[in-house]
């Protein structure tokens, strides 16, 4: 992949070209800048391609579509359009998005020369969308005009690697494919940053959720055990007249150990509170690992 400086110096070049800022201008989603004057018909046709689909406008594709669609060259004859992978792509992702007949561009790509770009156009066409033949980070750029529920967390793989070992990327010779390359590797970025980020925000709430039950169950176990303990206490003293007998001078068992005196007589035992809590994490399948995280935390507390 391309070093951060090299991006920017790219970036640079974007800006001085009116067709490849308006390209990458509907790639990132932004508006799109059209030159007011100094078109030919050609360009006139890719901006309006690229306005309409900007815009998500059938009426305005087809407008500029049937201007181009009259055009039919042979491979003895080829016109330059033919070429031009930015208006080849467009005019493919709009007859698809517009749900248009596909004859004509079918024509027009097998005129074209045979090329890693030429391959994954036709693919496009025919829906042969995971073939091992195309470059999947012009399909990746396609799958977000056309739907992207095709983009597969495998498929972003593949592209990320395809991207990532192509180290001569700005040293080719095509823009069409610099520009795909650049914003398939962010929108790889963006796809994977968002979901993290909520399934770990998910996971963070559910485990102080799971942290605070877990120590209200612990809380509530050991009241039954405390309590468990105080009333066979007072059972075997009340069996035991010799025992009863002693408790009755010094005062009441009962006054000694009300309610309140359970709570604080199980705060007078905080190996037992830690070992009870602990206990029960794992029991409702906390990770080990975590345990000694948690009962650290606790006891800073």
């Amino acid at each position: 992949m391309v070093s951060l400086e090299e991006k920017i110096t790219f970036q640079k070049r974007i800006q001085s070209s009116a067709k490849l800022k308006a390209f990458y201008d509907l790639l990132l989603g932004s508006e799109v800048s059209i030159p007011a004057d100094g078109l030919n018909e050609s360009d006139e046709i890719f901006y309006g391609v690229i306005n309409s689909l900007q815009s998500n406008d059938k009426t305005l594709f087809e407008t500029y579509y049937n201007k181009k669609n009259k055009s039919n060259p042979g491979k003895e004859s080829p016109s330059p359009f033919v070429n031009d992978d930015f208006l080849i792509f467009a005019l493919i992702t709009g007859i698809a998005k517009f749900c248009l007949d596909k004859t004509w561009i079918s024509n027009i790509i097998s005129v074209r020369p045979r090329n890693s770009f030429t391959v994954t156009f036709e693919n496009l066409v025919d829906e042969n969308y995971y073939s091992k033949n195309n470059l999947p980070e012009i399909v990746l750029i396609y799958f977000g005009f056309i739907d992207s529920r095709l983009i597969s967390n495998e498929f972003l793989k593949t592209t990320y690697k395809s991207i990532s070992q192509n180290y001569s990327l700005l040293e080719s010779k095509s823009d069409f494919h610099i520009l795909c390359s650049l914003r398939s590797y962010d929108k790889i970025i963006e796809s994977i940053e968002p979901n993290d980020s909520g399934n770990i925000g998910l996971l963070k709430e559910f485990n102080s959720s799971f942290i605070k039950r877990v120590k209200t169950v612990s809380w509530v176990v050991q009241t039954i055990i405390l309590v468990a303990i105080l009333y066979g206490a007072i059972e075997f003293i009340s069996i035991k007249p010799t025992v009863k007998l002693f408790f009755d001078k010094i005062g009441s068992v009962l006054k000694i150990l009300g309610l309140f005196g359970i709570s604080q007589f199980g705060n007078a035992f905080p190996v037992l509170k830690r070992k009870l809590y602990a206990f029960l994490l794992k029991l409702f399948g906390y990770p080990k690992g975590l345990i000694n995280q948690v009962m650290a935390s606790q006891n800073k507390k």
